[in-house]
């Protein structure tokens, strides 16, 4: 069984994001995203946001972030460039529909990772537990004292034994 490809997010705004719009007055190549990205904006936050707007409210948009722009080629007509860049954009529909496909393909249940985790959790408390009460039993046995009554062998060390004083 083959892996399933799911798609990565933000592919849905790539024909957008990555139309060119001529050289720039260094002659570096200009597309929608380097534009955004020179006018300190997220390119796919951006589009994500055009993609909620009507046509003519997304053009606008466009528009006067394209004015921000500086070094940029003479030719550059940012209204000529924003109606038909807005139309690479993906339908709001289609968007919402790619946006939840990918989100439902690649987010595991939350009881799977949790219940995941919890038994990890647990395994390691017992584990800790295990280990020291392991410890605990491993250290040197005590030895015990020797009975009063009994007499030295000739493996254990003779006792000492009190003298008395002779009488003079």
């Amino acid at each position: 069984m083959g892996a399933a490809i799911t798609p990565r997010p933000g592919c849905e705004f790539d024909r957008f994001l990555y139309a060119s719009l001529g050289d720039d007055a260094n002659g570096m190549p200009l597309t929608v995203l380097s534009a955004l990205a020179r006018v300190d904006v997220d390119p796919w936050e951006e589009a994500a946001k055009l993609t909620l707007l009507s046509q003519d409210a997304a053009v606008k948009q466009l528009v006067s972030l394209f004015g921000l722009l500086r070094n940029t080629s003479a030719n550059l007509d940012p209204a000529r460039f924003a109606v038909s860049l807005v139309a690479l954009l993906p339908a709001p529909l289609a968007r919402a529909n790619s946006k939840f496909k990918s989100m439902s393909q690649s987010v595991p249940e939350k009881s799977s990772g949790s219940a995941s985790t919890l038994l990890s959790v647990l395994t390691y408390l017992m584990f800790m537990l295990f280990s020291s009460w392991l410890l605990a039993n491993l250290e040197a046995p005590q030895q015990k004292p020797a009975d009063a009554g009994a007499s030295p062998t000739a493996d254990s060390p003779a006792l000492p034994v009190a003298r008395q004083a002779e009488a003079p």
